[in-house]
């Protein structure tokens, strides 16, 4: 949405630069530059279009740096989420380990090939036996 504010401003910036060329165009030739009620109006519209085209310029800043501000945020979610996925990753092989080794020490075989989940319900199995 950002970008497509970043693209509006865009638009209306180069309206107002056109409307900017046109009326100095006016002015510097022909009959119309010669009355002073002309002049004072198009003297006028050029404050406006400056003072419109500042205001589109520093909303286009603020909303660049937003728009900076949440890729940054995003980039730091990203990195938390790998991080969080190889601890979890680590977590579970240690968990694959811990079944593996104790399924050895009961005496039974057991191999990194195997699922954690029938393993742990052989054990917990074994565990309910007498």
């Amino acid at each position: 949405m950002s970008e497509w504010v970043l693209i509006s401003l865009d638009q209306k910036n180069r309206t107002l630069m056109k409307d900017q060329e046109r009326v100095l165009t006016s002015l510097s030739g022909g009959d119309l530059a010669l009355h002073d009620r002309f002049i004072r109006n198009a003297s006028r519209r050029l404050k406006t279009i400056a003072s419109e085209q500042s205001r589109i310029l520093e909303t286009r800043q603020n909303v660049q740096a937003g728009l900076q501000r949440q890729e940054r945020m995003m980039e730091v979610t990203r990195r938390q989420l790998g991080q969080m996925e190889r601890e979890e990753n680590a977590c579970e092989e240690k968990r694959q380990l811990e079944v593996v080794l104790d399924a050895m020490l009961s005496g039974g075989e057991a191999s990194l090939t195997q699922a954690p989940e029938r393993t742990v319900r052989t054990r917990q199995d074994a565990n309910r036996e007498p």
